[in-house]
């Protein structure tokens, strides 16, 4: 098992940021993700538990079930299919930190391919701390805006 954590502050409530991080169709305005589509939607609709997210990048698609929604200040989910990893879980935790917001993205994995399981990890933490910078970004930008 692999596990890595990542923990950023944000200048924007946790509502603004947990807005961002749901609008999973979003991530393709804000990262290099091309596309993003619902395979289908969760509770509460869209981006609920439930939703299975699918990521259009370079090579496969990676699935996504988002297992746990509770806005403004937790979201799970697991990976499904598309990269050499199984048991993927990544849990984010949103928490008040001044006038802004601490964030803490949690994953834990099992890479498939022993051998170069640990450069797997690797790319896995980059794409998640791509993904965390991207949102952070985007989550300030509405809230120096105010929307």
């Amino acid at each position: 098992m692999s596990s890595f954590t990542l923990k950023r502050s944000v200048a924007a409530p946790a509502k603004v940021v947990f807005d961002v991080l749901a609008d999973h169709r979003g991530y393709a305005d804000i990262t290099p993700v091309r596309r993003v589509d619902l395979e289908r939607e969760g509770e509460p609709a869209p981006n609920g538990v439930g939703a299975i997210r699918v990521f259009h990048l370079v090579g496969p698609p990676l699935r996504e079930e988002v297992l746990t929604y509770e806005p403004p200040r937790r979201l799970s989910y697991r990976l499904l299919s598309g990269a050499p990893l199984r048991d993927y879980v990544g849990t984010v935790e949103l928490t008040p930190e001044g006038e802004g917001t601490g964030v803490t993205w949690a994953v834990r994995a099992v890479p498939t391919v022993p051998v170069v399981g640990p450069a797997v990890v690797g790319v896995a933490k980059l794409a998640v701390k791509q993904l965390l910078n991207a949102i952070v970004a985007e989550s300030e930008r509405r809230a120096a805006s105010g929307g």
